[in-house]
């Protein structure tokens, strides 16, 4: 096997990588001229991996553990301590199973229901201009709260308001400026002792065959030997629902680019829409920017395109470099909206690291994303509603995508305006 090539980075070398952004970690594997690359700054390394082998090896537990290898900047902000993310083996199967059973054809069904709802009676009330980013960001929030079985009847438009913007806060936090990161860690932990109310209350105020509704699924949930989840746990797993879901507001801004920064792809899913619906939001997972990036911590000696990585190494996945690998994906950085046309069912369903926009592998034994199905059922319900059943009148706006932002969107937030 070859030696991993090294690249020194030193301090002054810090802001040009942030400024890359998404496109960071293929800017080291350029430098390198070589898929693997080791980065060494001050007294950490990092080797960077990407691509569809490379996902194999990398989701396999034999091989990588998750324990230990997020930063603690993340684990403050994005993802919360004791969370499902940082378990392996066992403790993890069984923690994401919680999450697994959740998400039937039934609920996902009633998932669908709920959101269309939600999200036809918010753009009914649009009038003149508006951002689809903020109007998704509440839409999503109180779509899955109520799917959730957590009760917003008694909180004002002011209080859902700011309880959806700490799950984008939590989102947004992990990498940014130092002031940024502490609203994020500040609003995590409101979010948190929001969460351990609710899962206090139901476990005070049990409700019989709620199990697979997810306020009360964890609320009950228990670690490999039968105890009850500590109540923070609970509450960071159930944040592991919602957080998720209201960064779906990412994508549904990125919808936006997608169909009103060009024509083209607004007009042919008009015409075809039936046949282009799923290949369109596949493509979208694929060629936007999302999530950049996953680590993990190597059990022992693997090799990945040749390359020889030590036990203990720390490594990293480059998800969106995987996603727009040319050894695996033809024309990478063009946005092909039949690129998926009568595979899309295949792409999520079956075909584990084609598509690496949530993660790669397995869904019940391996740290894939749980709620991908929930992604591609708002996907749809966004794209059926902003196609078929409105008419926007679209602005001048700034439609550029800041790379160095995570996880990034239009500058505009989408600016659309409805009579």
């Amino acid at each position: 096997m070859k030696k991993i090539p090294e690249i020194k980075i030193k301090a002054a070398d810090i802001k040009a990588l942030y400024q890359a952004g998404y496109d960071a970690l293929a800017e080291l594997r350029e430098e390198a001229a070589a898929p693997v690359v080791k980065a060494s700054f001050f007294n950490k390394e990092i080797i960077v991996v990407y691509g569809q082998e490379a996902a194999k090896k990398f989701y396999d537990s034999e091989n990588f553990k998750r324990k230990g290898a997020m930063p603690e900047i993340v684990l403050k902000t994005l993802m919360g301590q004791g969370g499902v993310q940082t378990l392996d083996g066992a403790a993890h199967r069984h923690r994401k199973a919680v999450f697994m059973d959740l998400m039937t054809p039934e609920r996902m069904e009633e998932y669908h229901q709920i959101l269309d709802r939600k999200l036809s009676e918010a753009l009914e009330k649009q009038h003149g201009h508006f951002e689809l980013f903020n109007l998704s960001k509440n839409v999503f929030f109180e779509a899955i709260c109520e799917w959730s079985g957590i009760n917003l009847g008694s909180y004002s438009p002011q209080e859902i308001d700011e309880l959806a913007s700490c799950q984008i806060s939590m989102i947004s936090g992990a990498a940014a400026s130092p002031v940024t990161h502490l609203k994020s860690r500040a609003d995590r932990k409101k979010s948190e002792l929001w969460a351990q109310q609710l899962i206090e209350t139901a476990r005070k105020h049990p409700v019989e065959n709620k199990e697979n509704v997810a306020l009360y699924a964890f609320a009950n949930a228990t670690d490999l030997n039968g105890e009850r989840l500590p109540l923070e746990i609970a509450a960071v797993d159930l944040l592991n629902i919602i957080r998720p879901t209201v960064a779906l507001t990412v994508w549904a801004a990125l919808m936006g680019h997608a169909l009103f920064s060009r024509s083209d792809i607004y007009e042919a899913l008009k015409e075809d829409f039936d046949e282009l619906q799923d290949s369109f939001i596949q493509e979208m997972r694929r060629y936007y920017p999302f999530f950049p990036m996953i680590p993990a911590i190597s059990l022992k000696e693997v090799e990945i395109d040749g390359y020889r990585i030590p036990k203990d190494s720390w490594v990293v996945l480059d998800l969106y470099g995987t996603d727009h690998d040319p050894r695996s994906v033809k024309e990478p950085f063009t946005f092909v909206v039949d690129r998926y046309k009568g595979r899309t069912k295949e792409i999520s369903y079956e075909e584990e690291y084609e598509m690496l926009a949530q993660g790669g592998g397995d869904f019940r034994k391996m740290h894939r994303c749980a709620g991908e199905w929930i992604t591609l059922h708002s996907l749809r319900v966004f794209s059926d509603q902003l196609v078929n059943k409105h008419h926007f009148i679209i602005p001048e706006q700034d439609w550029s995508i800041p790379m160095n932002r995570f996880p990034t969107y239009p500058n505009s937030r989408v600016l659309l305006y409805r009579d």
